[in-house]
């Protein structure tokens, strides 16, 4: 049974019931009468409840029920809103601090918030009863729709998810090396003197942008400048001029304008070779401006183009580019693709799946975002049986007239989205909230969902924990893209544009989410207003808009500039969730007196111009979320130690803590900060924190003599892991700086993430191998001894290994064996001169990812690659001097030929840099 969370099929209902039975306890001495009243809100909202849940399982509801749904789920919210409201009353004047006179003064205050208690329930006891008699008069009886089942959502934590194979697309190399061939010269061939364009079109989710990115990935190694830009349906022309000139190295600032970023470009681009992709692009405007910074700037250049729009493909080839007119997979490749996510082979299907798996694929279209979503569905939820798979057929309804890809993908993103238990349809649904081709951090999205308290934790798990689950359901389910991966982690996610469009449709219909769109009118004042999402520069008559609907508002989030139509926040008095990241005007006075936001959980001012947090902050006392990195705060106010519930905070290497009372706050579960400058007492008091999982120290500039700033830290440190601290990541520190006693290792024992970041260390120090527990770890090493692979090949449970080699270090040669690295599944080496896997060695290896520097004295031959038996994906770079290319060109061959013979068929790819 779910928790007491907040979901869209159900509203705030779950926790109206959990904090009306808190409202019965004895501490607030309600009368008799009010009690009875909150016993029967109770019966009936319980009631009502199960109706919503219900409700929200049939797809397609009549008028009747939908609009008695949705007066329902806003009943919920207001309920909810007027009983946090009333407990807040009732504990400040519960307060029975001071004398006789001030104790008399808050029991005549309690005896008055009670009488206004009192009315507020009467006053919902009433709209409960109005509701329950409408369904009763409207007989508004409901069918149980079909549900899924949430027991049988399983996580699969691999980072094979489908978006990640999506990269090596089945069916593309074909197209891929066509779109090579109309681009580059022929062998022997003289160079192009002019710039070669192409433009991929083709319906939404056929993989344009992923061919674009197969060829980019394949040529770019040929050019001197390159770029990749997204440009989607709202472009900011001088955004994606300043991202062009960040990428190719072209110096700009945000005080350019137009005209002189694309002079800058010009400058820039000018006799030499790039190579540029312009990825979804929606019409011919912006092109007129990017293209006068790349057509003919340089002789030999390439650009790429995709578009869903043959008359805008057309266009941006008017200078003799060509259009490359992208088709639907063809039987063949829909059905390698298909059972490649279900069965993990290409080929391989159960005879009595096959009728209902081509009736499946006929509804596809050939199109790949649909084939991926429904055999992710398949492969998760269905199980693998005629009649379950003929029942998924079914639910796919035939395409509609008219455009027939756009109602295939509605109506299998439908399926995909009515599969999933209700919590996750939530969490997907708040996706909605973040603009096209936003590039959304995990943990922004994860610490959001748990202060909207859409999260439910299982007993001995954190909230934390519970976000990222379901934030890897959704990538497993292929309904997010992850984006940016960290040693086999997704850090960054994206939505595709399809499913955005789906999930903006569905938050419009359920009013789960507002967006203001600055090209039309501000949204209808007929429903309230719970998320809001302002994500453009909006019309001066927002500011009046947003004036009638502050007091209902529970999220509210900028993705543009706020600038002059920033409302006082605090008017926002349910306000749950403030996301003001890179608004550039936000304030100091804009927090003044964010002490009235007593239902604040999540705020986030990262990259704005506040300079000081007020003093008030320390009040908002469900704070569980703080996150001032990059903004000019210096210094914590001594109230902050009063945030007792506040479970992460994040701040700049420069922020100085308070001197004392750091203790107190017991809530703590991620930190990160600079260990430099900070009083010595806070150092002590951090050993305090025992519910701290996550640690981040910067270490720059420590001293590292005994007694100093690094011994307290250290010894903090060794308290901290004695309780729950299982992720440690060390920034910045010098040569000398990891000590070799037993303290050190001692307090690391328990950890399963340990990251040494920026500056290496000496060497890999012997008790390393001691760290039983590590599952990641990352060095960065000045010199790699011979000894090195068997310390840590030694660590029982290590799955992720990240090693790094300063330009002046000596790194090799590195000899894997067979009974080093057991549990190992990603590698990640760079700046390596030796390397060789011996048969046998890490034999559960998947993810390999080396950089090799190419000399006079390499002695490779293969490196070994074929001994890795579970090796699934390898990428190799490769640096050499220019008369070394063929030495370069028979080691790729080479592996080439072996990894192709590889059962496993891994993806390869290899970058070669000559100088």
């Amino acid at each position: 049974m779910e928790g007491a969370i907040v979901s869209a099929a159900t509203g705030a209902m779950s926790c109206v019931l959990a904090k009306l039975g808190e409202l019965l306890h004895d501490k607030y001495k309600l009368a008799k009468r009010v009690r009875k009243d909150i016993e029967f809100l109770r019966s009936e909202l319980s009631f009502m409840n199960g109706l919503l849940c219900t409700l929200a399982d049939v797809e397609e509801l009549d008028p009747l029920k939908k609009e008695w749904r949705n007066m329902v789920r806003e009943l919920a919210y207001d309920v909810e809103d007027c009983i946090d409201r009333s407990v807040t009353q009732l504990d400040r004047a519960d307060d029975a601090k001071g004398g006789f006179g001030a104790k008399l003064a808050r029991k005549l205050k309690k005896i008055r918030v009670s009488h206004q208690v009192a009315h507020h329930i009467q006053e919902l006891k009433d709209r409960v009863i109005e509701e329950s008699k409408r369904h009763k008069r409207y007989k508004l009886d409901v069918l149980v729709g079909s549900s899924s089942d949430a027991s049988r959502n399983k996580v699969d934590l691999r980072m094979s998810a489908l978006w990640e194979e999506t990269k090596n697309l089945v069916g593309l190399d074909g197209p891929r090396d066509e779109i090579i061939r109309l681009l580059m010269c022929a062998e022997g061939e003289q160079p192009s003197q002019q710039v070669r364009t192409v433009s991929i079109v083709g319906c939404a989710g056929l993989g344009k942008t992923t061919l674009a990115s197969q060829v980019y990935q394949k040529i770019q190694g040929g050019f001197e400048c390159k770029a990749f830009i997204s440009v989607s349906q709202n472009p900011r022309i001088k955004d994606l001029l300043m991202n062009i000139c960040s990428q190719v190295g072209a110096t700009a600032n945000m005080m350019d304008s137009e005209l002189i970023l694309v002079d800058k470009l010009r400058e820039r681009l000018q006799h030499k070779r790039y190579i540029v992709v312009v990825d979804d692009i929606w019409h011919s405007d912006p092109w007129k401006i990017i293209g006068k910074a790349l057509i003919e700037t340089s002789p030999g250049s390439i650009i790429i183009i995709t578009t869903r729009l043959k008359d805008v493909a057309e266009s941006c080839c008017s200078h003799g580019g060509r259009v490359y007119d992208m088709k639907p997979l063809d039987n063949k490749n829909s059905r390698r693709l298909f059972f490649k996510r279900i069965f993990d082979s290409e080929e391989k299907c159960p005879q009595e799946l096959e009728r209902a798996s081509k009736d499946i694929l006929e509804k596809c279209d050939g199109i790949p975002l649909a084939i991926i979503s429904i055999s992710s569905f398949l492969a998760v939820d269905v199980p693998q049986s005629p009649d379950h798979w003929n029942k998924v057929k079914e639910s796919i309804s035939s395409p509609l007239p008219g455009n027939k890809p756009v109602e295939t993908m509605k109506s299998v993103l439908s399926l995909s989205y009515f599969n999933l238990p209700h919590h996750l349809r939530t969490c997907l649904l708040y996706l909605s909230a973040f603009p096209e081709d936003c590039i959304i951090q995990r943990d922004r999205l994860v610490n959001r969902w748990i202060a909207e308290g859409f999260v439910n934790a299982e007993p001995g798990e954190s909230l934390y924990e519970a976000g990222l689950t379901n934030f890897n359901v959704l990538i497993n389910r292929s309904l997010i893209q992850p984006w940016q991966e960290w040693n086999g982690v997704v850090c960054s996610c994206r939505v595709h544009d399809v499913i955005l469009n789906f999930l903006l449709s569905k938050s419009v219909e359920e009013n789960f989410l507002t967006l203001l769109d600055p090209s039309g009118p501000p949204p209808s004042l007929h429903s309230k207003v719970r998320r809001l999402s302002i994500q453009k520069s909006c019309q001066e008559n927002v500011v009046s808009w947003t004036k009638s609907i502050k007091p209902h508002v529970r999220s509210l989030a900028y993705f543009e500039d706020c600038g002059k139509e920033l409302h006082p926040l605090t008017e926002f008095e349910v306000v749950r969730v403030l996301d003001l990241e890179n608004c550039e005007s936000l304030r100091n006075d804009h927090l003044a007196n964010i002490e009235v936001l007593l239902q604040l959980r999540y705020l986030n001012i990262r990259g704005t111009i506040v300079s000081e947090l007020p003093a008030g902050i320390g009040q908002v006392q469900h704070l569980e979320t703080l996150n001032i990195r990059d903004t000019r705060v210096e210094k914590l106010p001594s109230t902050i130690v009063l945030l007792e519930k506040l479970a992460r905070l994040f701040v700049s290497g420069t922020v100085q803590f308070p001197a004392e009372g750091f203790s107190k706050m017991k809530g703590l579960e991620q930190l990160c900060f600079s260990i430099h400058g900070q009083p010595l007492s806070f150092l002590k008091e951090l050993g305090h924190l025992t519910n701290l999982r996550i640690l981040e120290a910067d270490c720059n500039d420590v001293n590292y003599y005994e007694g100093s700033e690094w011994g307290i830290f250290t010894s903090s440190l060794h308290a901290l892991c004695s309780h729950k601290l299982v992720d440690v990541k060390i920034y910045g520190m010098g040569l000398t700086s990891i000590p070799t006693g037993s303290s050190f290792p001692a307090a690391l024992h328990s950890l399963r993430k340990f990251f040494i970041v920026f500056n290496p260390i000496s060497n890999v120090p012997v008790w390393m191998g001691s760290l039983v527990n590590l599952e990641a770890l990352q060095l960065e090493i000045e010199r790699f001894t011979p000894e090195a692979p068997r310390v840590l090949g030694g660590m029982p449970v290590l799955e992720t290994l990240d090693l790094y080699f300063p330009d002046d270090s000596y790194a090799g040669p590195f000899t894997i064996g067979r009974h080093e690295f057991q549990r190992l599944k990603l590698f990640r080496v760079r700046r390596l001169y030796q390397l060789q896997f011996m048969p046998g060695s890490m034999p559960n290896l998947k993810h390999l990812y080396i950089s090799l520097i190419f000399t006079r004295d390499s002695s490779y031959s293969d490196l070994g690659i074929q001994h890795l038996a579970s090796i699934t994906n390898v990428e190799i770079g490769i640096s050499a001097w220019r008369d070394h290319r063929g030495g370069v060109e028979d080691l790729e061959a080479k592996i080439r030929s072996l990894l192709d013979t590889h059962p496993n068929r891994p993806t390869l790819i290899i970058k070669t840099y000559f100088n």
